[in-house]
């Protein structure tokens, strides 16, 4: 009897060794083999999903009077001043006082604007750009015209009023979003409007590297 039970116990102290040996086994998924195997990791995303498109674009890193400067210039437009503003007051359908600055331009004796506002409420800049696309439309019916266009490599969207006479913000408005590269960070609201034709305000848009 007592022999029986001896030769159980080391038996299944055989079968635990063994089951051990399984769980605990060589692991090199995330290390080195003798130095032959390479460490392997998760690629870390570097930018939100919705950003996650290829573009020419800078983003937007420091947000200060700079980030409207336009450098250079284009031919045809003169710098008039660079102020802060708040979106709200501008007559561009934001309801919310987002801090932006605002570079005051003219091309050709024509006012032209390029501002950049910081977005860090409960909306993001994607989410203020459908607030301008619902307030254009309220505001010229059958006249609002909203199309997308490519600006250095990214979408923008294009709000055009076909009235007969031109409104106070301009023709045209041209906006798209930006952000700090930072997926924890704030995105930006980048405007370009003025008294002047659509092929302007690229040209300006394009410059801006935004």
């Amino acid at each position: 009897m007592k022999k029986s039970i001896l030769l159980i116990l080391i038996l299944l102290t055989a079968v635990l060794v063994g089951v051990s040996g399984c769980l605990g086994g060589d692991d090199n998924t995330n290390g080195t083999d003798n130095g032959t195997n390479e460490t392997v990791s998760e690629p870390v995303p570097t930018e939100p999903a919705e950003n996650n498109t290829q573009s020419n674009a800078t983003i937007i890193t420091e947000f200060n009077g700079s980030v409207v400067t336009v450098n250079p210039l284009p031919a045809g437009f003169t710098h008039l001043a660079t102020r802060s503003v708040i979106a709200n007051t501008q007559g561009l359908g934001i309801s919310d006082a987002l801090i932006g600055y605002r570079n005051m331009l003219t091309y050709n004796d024509s006012n032209v604007y390029f501002s950049v506002y910081k977005c860090n409420g409960s909306k993001t800049a994607d989410e203020y750009i459908q607030e301008m696309i619902s307030s254009h439309a309220s505001k010229y019916g059958g006249d609002s015209q909203v199309s997308t266009v490519s600006i250095n490599g990214h979408g923008a969207t294009l709000l055009e009023a076909t009235v007969q006479d031109t409104p106070q913000e301009g023709r045209y408005i041209l906006v798209w979003s930006n952000w700090s590269g930072d997926v924890y960070d704030d995105s930006y609201l980048v405007i370009a409007n003025g008294q002047v034709n659509y092929s302007v305000l690229k040209e300006l848009a394009e410059a801006s590297d935004l």
